[in-house]
């Protein structure tokens, strides 16, 4: 999907190839021209995607303080407003989550002293909605849930703590939370070890968007590994479906120019103010500016697309399973969980695979 017109296109993606540090004062130029015409009509959906495909590039030879924020500031929300959005109204958060917490919350419900590990656990919302799955669930078995959150972020964790002691008194079992402020791949089979439980008749570790992180594939690999050798009863991994792991600086440009630019036209979809979709646009353009604009040691979005995570996934001993469930719901906004693959659960927009959920043993 494109959503930059035909021509300006071309112009943009003849110039990767020269990208990010062969551009001439010719291609700059072009480059800077695109940009500020974008900037000024940001209102348009076609103009606010080549500002963020642009305003990325730029990144590697444009030093000078940009005035863009006299341009932008009409489009700024609050964040919990942001926040709200992204969760009740975005499919791919929504659908996606949706899908794996009723799959953990369906397993995690047969046994009495559960463990759930959630790697890159941030606020700990998605666990507060499994929890709240478990209480409505008349069948749990449940005695006692143990949480064991991994987060880099320390910040994070406290909201974390908050967030699970309001939910707790609500629940008919106890809930015990365990945290660790560390990255999963500094982390020894060991650690993760002693994070755990004394006893427990289960263990389910969740990654929900987290892994990408990661920066490089052997470290991917090891996770995996240390993942498997825990003996975990399921290991389940949402990601969104694009190869920027991707070093061809060309070829990365057009694999993030098919998934920004199809986030960008779901969100043209929904029901909400042009102010609003302006500022979740401009949420998504901060991955952008990551994806091509920032050099190979410091970007941090290295996704991989849904075929480099099976073939991880085969490597480390791991077999993937098509969990079957009953959704409470399974389209969102244009957007369907797609259940007819042999493998795996998906979204999907206009029949593009774009979040791939996994559940592996």
């Amino acid at each position: 999907m494109k959503t930059i017109e035909i021509d300006t296109l071309t112009q943009i993606h003849a110039l990767t190839s020269k990208m990010p540090n062969l551009l001439n004062d010719e291609d700059k130029a072009l480059l800077n021209q695109i940009y500020t015409e974008a900037l000024e009509d940001l209102e348009d959906a076609d103009s606010m995607f080549t500002y963020s495909i642009t305003k990325a590039m730029r990144k590697h030879f444009e030093n000078v303080q940009s005035k863009e924020h006299i341009y932008l500031q009409k489009f700024e929300i609050p964040q919990i407003r942001l926040f709200e959005l992204l969760i009740q109204q975005f499919p791919l958060a929504n659908l996606s989550q949706h899908c794996i917490n009723t799959l953990l919350a369906n397993e995690l419900a047969k046994h009495s002293n559960p463990v759930l590990m959630d790697i890159g656990i941030g606020t700990g919302m998605q666990v507060c909605t499994i929890i709240e799955q478990l209480i409505g669930n008349q069948n749990c078995q449940i005695k006692k849930l143990t949480i064991v959150g991994i987060e880099p972020y320390g910040e994070a964790l406290k909201v974390t703590e908050q967030n699970i002691n309001k939910i707790s008194p609500n629940a008919p079992f106890s809930i015990g939370l365990i945290t660790k402020e560390a990255f999963i791949e500094k982390m020894a089979l060991s650690e993760i070890q002693q994070l755990l439980p004394a006893t427990y008749d289960g263990l389910y570790v969740n990654a929900s968007f987290a892994l990408h992180h990661i920066q490089t594939a052997e470290d991917r690999k090891l996770v995996f590994e240390t993942i498997k050798r825990l003996k975990v009863d399921a290991f389940a991994l949402s990601e969104p479906n694009s190869d920027h792991y991707e070093k061809s600086y060309a070829q990365r440009f057009k694999n993030c120019v098919n998934h920004y630019g199809t986030l960008f036209k779901i969100i043209d979809t929904l029901v909400i103010t042009n102010k609003e979709k302006a500022a979740l646009k401009l949420f998504f353009s901060r991955e952008i500016d990551d994806v091509l604009g920032n050099t190979e040691d410091v970007r941090v979005e290295k996704h991989y697309a849904t075929e480099q995570w099976i073939e991880l996934f085969e490597e480390t001993g791991f077999t993937l399973e098509k969990k079957e469930a009953k959704f409470d719901y399974t389209t969102l906004n244009g957007t369907i969980l797609q259940q007819n693959l042999s493998n795996r659960y998906s979204t999907a927009f206009e029949g593009e695979e774009i979040t791939s959920l996994f559940w592996a043993k």
